[in-house]
């Protein structure tokens, strides 16, 4: 029987990181897609080396990432029966709509949508295959507030929820569940960020914390146990959902 394993995009990022070592610590094996930088990842390398494989690509050329996905599979034998999308692209000019930079809008809305798409065409003949899959998609909670001076990002995120829906009824007789995640504000090592970004989250974050009941971001933890149920054994029934992770702000 071919070992399992869950696909992860985003890998190296705050969140993507995060999933990654909680999987494979739990045993699983794991497919983690990144762009180029895996600092976040190296902490992992020796300890679980046999258990994971990194895929570097751009997650907008579908042939490549066809092509990079098809050789690990061949190499490791393994069958991939989860996904976990993660990877995104925020805004970061901060300008309303009409000001905004066409071309830094079409990036934004190619990336996260795009990517939406590939990463989906290239898992799901996997899925259907085996007549079983779970993934989650990543959303955000801007999906039903908007985000001023992001209208980009927003309307990707939007566009990804609603992917998740529409693919919940394509793929149901496939045995194929799919939900979103949406999160609120999210406490994250900002580091790796532009000082103009920082200080725009920052801002941004102390209003949003004000109106939240909890009065604090989510957390890595909160995020991933709901992710975990999702993806297991335990849910065969809740698909095509949005799941809104925003300490009881409505």
């Amino acid at each position: 029987m071919k070992k399992k394993a869950i696909i992860i995009t985003g890998a190296n990022g705050n969140v993507g990181a995060y999933f990654a070592r909680k999987f494979l610590e739990s045993g699983q094996n794991l497919i983690l897609l990144i762009h180029k930088n895996e600092q976040r990842l190296q902490d992992i390398q020796q300890e679980f080396a046999e258990n994971f494989r990194i895929i570097k690509v751009d997650l907008t050329d579908l042939t490549s990432l066809q092509n990079k996905f098809s050789k690990v599979i061949k190499e490791t034998g393994w069958q991939p029966d989860r996904l976990i999308h993660t990877a995104t692209k925020r805004s970061h000019d901060f300008k309303p709509l009409a000001d905004t930079d066409p071309e830094l809008w079409q990036k934004i809305i190619n990336m996260n949508l795009v990517s939406t798409f590939n990463i989906l065409k290239c898992a799901i003949p996997f899925f259907r295959k085996n007549n079983y899959g779970k993934i989650v998609l990543f959303g955000s909670n801007v999906t039903r507030i908007g985000l001023p001076k992001g209208s980009a990002y927003s309307a990707s995120k939007a566009g990804i929820a609603n992917i998740g829906r529409t693919l919940a009824t394509e793929e149901a007789a496939s045995n194929i569940i799919i939900n979103t995640v949406s999160p609120g504000p999210i406490k994250i090592d900002d580091s790796q960020f532009s000082e103009s970004y920082r200080k725009f989250r920052e801002k941004y974050y102390n209003k949003k914390i004000r109106e939240i009941p909890l009065k604090r971001c989510a957390s890595f933890e909160d995020i991933f146990g709901l992710c975990r149920f999702l993806l297991s054994e335990e849910n065969s029934y809740i698909t095509g959902e949005e799941f809104f992770i925003t300490g009881g702000k409505i």
